[in-house]
C-alpha cells in the first residue's frame, strides 16, 4: 500500500472517530464562569484592543494609545512610567508579553519591547524592519514553539527567536509580482513548521530547522480567505468560506467544522488557539472547545452592550476577552459545586424545603410553585403549591409539607399529587387557639407519637393516629414563654427537645423551658446540630456558635476567624464537616475548625441563602442548600480543604522619596525580580507600597499585612503602605492573602533603613574615642599646665632667694655693722670715725636697697603677661639705659626699626632677650673706650638685636678683654629660647649680635 492511501486511511479513521465521539459521549456540565474585571474604579466600559498576561498572571490590556498594568485591584499607567523611553508620536496598536516577560509594543512606525525585570525599553533596530511606509501590523503573536511572529499588512513577516530577528519576505514579493496584495492572517505551528494563512487563499510554511525556508501552497477555489489555522495530530484545520481537503506533504487540509456548534457567516469573531483548549468569541458569546473543536462550553458574555470582542488571550486553564465594553475572564468552576436545574416557570426562583429519597429523586419547593423530579431526571411541577416551606417524610410514599400561610399539605409520591392534610382539633386547641392556629409552618419533626409544628406562634402536636392537633403547653411558667418563632426542632428524645427560635436556643425537658443561648440578651438562633456532646449553633448575626452540654461556650467563629458572614441561615453536617449556608456564600468547618469560603468568584450562582432550605443526601454524599436563586449542590466526594491554587499577593509598585527635597523614584519591576529586600538610605521614605493580587476575580481575597509582628491590618482596594522618615533599622512586613478562608498565602518583605553615619556603630566609637582623647589631652595640657606654674614659681622663687636674697642679706649685714664697732681708746676720734663710717654705711645699705627694688621690678616685669609687645620690651630697655646713664657716664644710640610698636613676643623670649640686653650693655660699658656705643632692634623679617662698642685694642682677645663669663651666659639664655648668640671683632669694634626667628620669638 503507498504511503498516500496509508495517509488517506489514517484521515478516514480519524474523522470517523470524531464522528463517532461526538455521537455516543455524554453532555459535559458547565464546568467555566465567565465575570467582568472592574478595571478602573470610575468607569464600567474601556475600549479594550489587545489583551496579554505575564508570568505572575497580572492583566495587561490596550486601549486606544495607553497600555494598562491590572493587577487585581487598580490599574497602572505604563506609558507614563517610560515617557521618557519611547516616542510618542508613535502609539501602540498591539501588545504580547513573551514568556521571558518582555512586554512587545507595535506601532506603525517602529517596534519595541519593555523587559518587565529592569523596566528597560529596547528598540528593534530600523534595518530589522521592514520598510517604512510597509510597518502597519496586522497581528504579533507568539506560536507554541516560543516564535514570536509580527505579521505586517503588506506581507512581511519578523520572526523573532530569543534575540534572534528573521525576516521572511515571500508574501510581499509575491503580492508584488501578482499586483494584488496577500495580507497574512492566522498562523500556528504544525509539524514543527509555522503556518500562515493569506488573504489570497494560500499557506505559507516556514520551516525553523531549515533556515526558515518557505513554500507556498494555494488552496483550491476563488473564495479561499483563510481567517484561521489550527494544526491537530495529522490536520491542518483552515478557516475558509469555501470546502478545503486537501493533501498536504505533512498532512491534510481540511475545512474548520466545530463541532457542537457554527462559525457565524455574518458577525465578527475571533477564534483563538490554544494548548489544551480552543476559544470561539462572538460579541455575546463564548464557546470553549477541546483541541479536536468539539464544544465542550458555550457560554453567554455578560456584555451590557453586545460590543465586539477584539482580542483573545488563552492561558493553561483561563480566558481573557478583550471587548469594545472591557475585559472578561472565563475561569474553571470549582470541581464538585453545581447547581439544581429546575423547570418551574416565575419569576420569583428562591427556594425553601427540599427533600431527597433514597432512590435519588427530588422534592423541593419554591415560591413559584413545588416539584418533583425523578432520578432519571423526569420532571413534575406543582404551581399550586407556591409556599413549600420545611418538608418531613411521613412514609415512603408521603411527604409532609408545612407552608407559608396554608398550614400542611402531603406530596403523594406514588400518584404524584399535592393534597390537604386531613386533621381535627384538639378540645384544647378549639377552645384556646382557634384564632391562632399554625397556617405559617417553619419546621417539622416527629416523636413515636406526634409531629412536631414549630411555627411562628409556638409549638404545635399533631397526633400520627388520630390525626388531631394540640398546641404544646408547658407544665410549669409563664403559659406565654412559648410563644416563640420556632425555626427549627431538635430531638434530643421523646421529651427532650432543642428549640432554635427569633429569641435563641431554648431546652424543652418535660415541659419545662429553659434558655442555653445566649445567656444574656436575645440572639435568634436558625438551627442547632447535635455533635456528640457538643452542640453546634447557627445564629442570627453571631457567626457559628459552638457549645458543650452544659450550655457553655467552647468556640464561636466569625469574620473574624475566616467566615464570610455572622448571619448562619442553614446549617448541616456530613462526614465531620458543617455546611454553612450564609448570606455572603457557603461556609465549609472542618473537625480542625480550619474555614473554607465558597463564593461566587468560584462559580456559585447565589450569595445568599435562605433559613430552612437544606438536605444532605448521605448516600451519594452531596448538600443541597437552597437560596435566592435555587439550590447549589455541593458534592462532598471533593476534597475541599486541600485546595492548592491559593492566591498569592505580589509587590508592585515601590515609590520612595529623597531628602527634603522630596526627589521621587518608581520602582516596578518586584514581582519579575522575584526581590524581598528593600534598601533605603539614611536620607530615604518608603512613600507607598503597592500590593496586587493575580486571579483576584477567582476568589474574594483578603489581604492583610503586619508590621514587625504587630497586628494585622487590612489591605483595601488601592490602598498602599508607607514608611515615612523611619528610624534606621530592619522592618519586617508580612502580607497575608485568604482567598478561600483555608491557610493564608504570605510574603515577607524586609525594609532595611540605613543609618546616617553618624549613627553607625563605628562613628559612635569614634567619637568615644575622641571624647577619650580630648579627655586624656585635657589632662595631659592640665598638667603641662601645673608644672609649667610650679617653674615659673620655682624659678620666682630662685631668683628672689638670689636677686632680692643676696641684696637683703647685704643691708642686714650693713646695718648690724652700723650698729656696732666703735673705735677704741679714743671716744672723740672713735665718734668722728663711726659718723664716717656711718655715712658710708648707709650709703650701701641705701644703694642696696635701691639694686633689690630695681631687681624686684625687673623680675616683676619679666612675669606680668601685660608686657608681651615689643613696645613694652623696647620702653624696658630705654629705662635701663636712663638709669644707668645717669650712675655711668657713656654715650649709647638705640635704633629700632619702625615694625617694633606692634610686635607681640613671648614672655620667655621677652625676659631673656632683656636679660642678654643687659648683660651686653654691662659689658660694652665696661670695656669700651668712651665712643658711643650703638644698640639696634628689629624685628623683621627676625627679631635681631645688635649691641657694639669701639675699645682699645691690647694683645688680649675680646674674649677676654670683654665679654668672659657673661658670654656664656648670654650664649645659654639664647639657646633657652631658640636663639643665635655671635660675636664679631672688626676694625676695634666689639659687637654681639642676637637672633631669633619670628615664629619662635613672636
Amino acid at each position: 500500500m503507498s504511503i498516500f492511501c496509508v495517509k488517506w486511511l489514517r484521515s478516514a479513521v480519524f474523522f470517523l472517530g470524531l464522528s463517532l465521539e461526538s455521537l455516543f459521549k455524554p453532555a459535559i456540565a458547565q464546568d467555566y464562569v465567565i465575570t467582568k474585571l472592574k478595571l478602573f474604579p470610575d468607569r464600567d466600559e474601556v475600549l479594550i484592543k489587545d489583551v496579554a498576561t505575564d508570568s505572575k498572571g497580572f492583566v495587561w490590556f490596550l486601549t486606544n494609545g495607553e497600555i494598562y498594568r491590572y493587577d487585581g485591584y487598580r490599574s497602572l499607567d505604563i506609558l507614563k512610567t517610560i515617557a521618557d523611553q519611547v516616542r510618542t508620536t508613535d502609539m501602540p496598536q498591539h501588545i504580547l508579553i513573551d514568556r521571558y516577560d518582555r512586554l512587545w509594543m507595535t506601532g506603525n512606525a517602529h517596534l519595541s519591547y519593555l523587559d518587565l525585570k529592569t523596566w528597560k525599553v529596547h528598540s528593534v533596530a530600523s534595518a530589522q524592519l521592514p520598510p517604512i511606509q510597509d510597518r502597519a501590523v496586522y497581528s504579533i503573536t507568539e506560536l507554541a514553539d516560543s516564535t514570536i511572529l509580527i505579521a505586517y499588512e503588506n506581507g512581511h513577516l519578523l520572526l523573532v527567536k530569543g534575540n534572534q530577528f528573521f525576516r521572511v519576505n515571500d508574501l510581499f514579493e509575491l503580492g508584488k509580482k501578482s499586483s494584488n496584495k496577500l495580507s497574512p492572517r492566522g498562523a500556528t505551528v504544525w509539524k514543527n513548521k509555522i503556518w500562515i494563512g493569506t488573504t489570497g487563499g494560500s499557506l505559507l510554511s516556514i520551516d525553523p530547522a531549515r533556515g526558515y525556508s518557505t513554500q507556498i501552497t494555494k488552496l483550491p477555489g476563488e473564495d479561499s480567505y483563510v481567517r484561521t489555522l489550527i494544526g491537530y495530530t495529522d490536520t491542518l484545520f483552515v478557516d475558509v468560506p469555501g470546502t478545503v481537503n486537501i493533501r498536504l506533504d505533512e498532512g491534510f487540509g481540511r475545512q474548520m467544522r466545530p463541532r457542537g456548534f457554527e462559525l457565524s457567516a455574518d458577525k465578527y469573531f475571533v477564534l483563538a488557539e490554544g494548548s489544551d483548549m480552543h476559544v470561539y468569541a462572538e460579541d455575546d458569546v463564548l464557546c470553549v472547545m477541546n483541541p479536536a473543536l468539539h464544544l465542550r462550553q458555550r457560554l453567554k458574555i455578560p456584555s451590557q452592550r453586545k460590543f465586539r470582542t477584539v482580542a483573545v488571550q488563552i492561558t493553561k486553564t483561563e480566558i481573557l476577552l478583550g471587548t469594545e465594553e472591557g475585559i472578561f475572564v472565563a475561569y474553571p468552576r470549582t470541581k464538585g459545586l453545581s447547581e439544581l436545574s429546575m423547570t418551574n416557570a416565575g419569576p420569583n426562583t428562591s427556594v425553601r424545603g427540599i427533600y431527597g429519597y433514597p432512590d435519588g429523586s427530588l422534592f423541593y419547593g419554591t415560591y413559584s410553585g413545588a416539584g418533583y423530579m425523578e432520578a432519571g431526571g423526569k420532571a413534575f411541577v406543582f404551581p399550586e403549591l407556591k409556599h413549600a416551606y420545611t418538608v418531613l417524610p411521613m412514609n415512603e410514599n408521603d411527604l409532609l409539607v408545612g407552608t407559608e400561610g396554608g398550614f400542611l399539605k402531603v406530596f403523594n409520591r406514588r400518584e404524584r399529587r399535592i393534597e390537604p392534610l386531613k386533621y381535627s382539633l384538639s378540645p384544647n386547641a378549639r377552645a384556646k387557639y382557634l384564632a391562632h392556629l399554625p397556617i405559617y409552618v417553619m419546621c417539622l419533626a416527629e416523636t413515636a407519637n406526634n409531629f412536631l409544628i414549630g411555627g411562628m406562634n409556638g409549638l404545635w402536636l399533631l397526633n400520627k393516629k388520630s390525626r388531631e392537633l394540640d398546641r404544646f403547653e408547658l407544665a410549669s411558667g409563664s403559659p406565654h414563654a412559648l410563644d416563640l418563632q420556632i425555626r427549627h426542632i431538635q430531638l434530643l428524645s421523646e421529651n427532650h427537645l432543642l428549640l432554635s427560635t427569633n429569641l435563641g436556643l431554648f431546652e424543652l425537658n418535660h415541659g419545662k423551658l429553659s434558655k442555653k443561648y445566649p445567656k444574656a440578651g436575645n440572639t435568634g438562633v436558625y438551627k442547632v446540630i447535635v455533635d456528640g456532646n457538643k452542640l453546634w449553633v447557627a445564629t442570627q448575626g453571631a457567626g457559628l456558635v459552638t457549645m458543650d452540654g452544659n450550655g457553655r461556650e467552647i468556640q464561636h467563629l466569625t469574620t473574624e476567624n475566616g467566615l464570610s458572614n455572622n448571619l448562619v441561615y442553614s446549617l448541616e453536617r456530613i462526614d465531620g464537616v458543617m455546611v454553612l449556608g450564609t448570606a455572603d456564600g457557603l461556609n465549609l468547618v472542618d473537625a480542625q475548625q480550619r474555614v473554607r469560603r465558597i463564593g461566587m468568584e468560584e462559580g456559585l450562582s447565589q450569595s445568599e441563602f435562605n433559613s430552612g432550605a437544606s438536605f444532605v443526601d448521605k448516600v451519594r454524599k452531596r448538600v443541597y442548600v437552597g437560596g435566592l436563586t435555587g439550590y447549589t449542590v455541593l458534592d462532598m466526594n471533593q476534597d475541599w480543604f486541600n485546595k492548592n491554587d491559593q492566591l498569592e499577593s505580589y509587590v508592585t509598585e515601590i515609590h520612595t522619596s529623597t531628602g527634603k527635597a522630596g526627589q521621587r523614584a518608581r520602582d516596578y519591576t518586584w514581582p519579575y525580580r522575584g526581590q524581598k529586600q528593600l534598601s533605603l538610605d539614611h536620607n530615604q521614605s518608603l512613600t507607598a507600597l503597592y500590593v496586587g493580587t493575580p486571579g483576584n476575580y477567582r476568589a474574594n481575597s483578603r489581604v492583610t499585612y503586619s508590621l514587625n509582628e504587630g497586628d494585622w491590618e487590612p489591605l483595601i482596594r488601592g490602598q498602599f503602605i508607607s514608611l515615612i522618615e523611619p528610624s534606621p533599622g530592619e522592618y519586617k512586613l508580612n502580607l497575608r492573602t485568604r482567598s478561600f478562608g483555608l491557610e493564608s498565602k504570605q510574603n515577607i518583605v524586609k525594609v532595611i533603613k540605613k543609618p546616617h553615619f553618624s549613627q553607625t556603630w563605628w562613628f559612635r566609637g569614634l567619637l568615644g574615642l575622641c571624647a577619650v582623647a580630648i579627655v586624656v589631652l585635657w589632662y595631659r595640657t592640665r598638667i603641662a599646665k601645673i608644672r609649667r606654674e610650679q617653674d615659673i614659681r620655682n624659678r620666682i622663687a630662685a631668683d628672689l632667694h638670689d636677686e632680692v636674697g643676696s641684696s637683703l642679706t647685704r643691708i642686714f649685714f650693713q646695718a648690724s655693722s652700723l650698729a656696732g664697732n666703735p673705735v677704741a681708746g679714743n671716744p672723740v676720734a672713735g665718734r668722728q670715725e663711726g659718723a664716717e663710717r656711718q655715712g658710708r654705711q648707709l650709703e650701701l645699705i641705701a644703694d642696696t636697697s635701691k639694686q633689690a627694688l630695681l631687681t624686684m621690678s625687673d623680675m616683676v616685669w619679666s612675669i606680668d603677661s601685660r608686657f608681651d609687645t615689643m613696645k613694652d620690651l623696647v620702653i624696658r630697655m630705654k629705662d635701663y639705659l636712663y638709669r644707668l646713664r645717669e650712675e655711668l657716664d657713656f654715650t649709647y644710640r638705640f635704633e629700632e626699626g619702625a615694625d617694633v610698636v606692634s610686635g607681640k613676643v613671648s614672655q620667655a623670649v621677652r625676659q631673656n632677650l632683656f636679660l642678654i640686653f643687659k648683660e651686653a650693655l654691662i659689658n660694652a660699658i665696661k670695656y669700651s673706650d668712651g665712643a658711643e656705643i650703638l644698640i639696634s632692634l628689629h624685628t623683621e623679617p627676625f627679631i635681631r638685636l645688635v649691641v657694639s662698642n669701639g675699645y682699645v685694642r691690647k694683645s688680649a682677645t675680646p674674649g677676654d678683654r670683654q665679654g668672659g663669663r657673661g658670654l656664656e651666659n648670654m650664649e645659654l639664655r639664647a639657646g633657652k629660647i631658640g636663639g643665635k648668640l655671635s660675636v664679631n671683632d672688626e676694625g676695634s669694634i666689639f659687637c654681639i649680635v642676637f637672633e631669633i626667628p619670628p615664629k619662635r620669638g613672636m
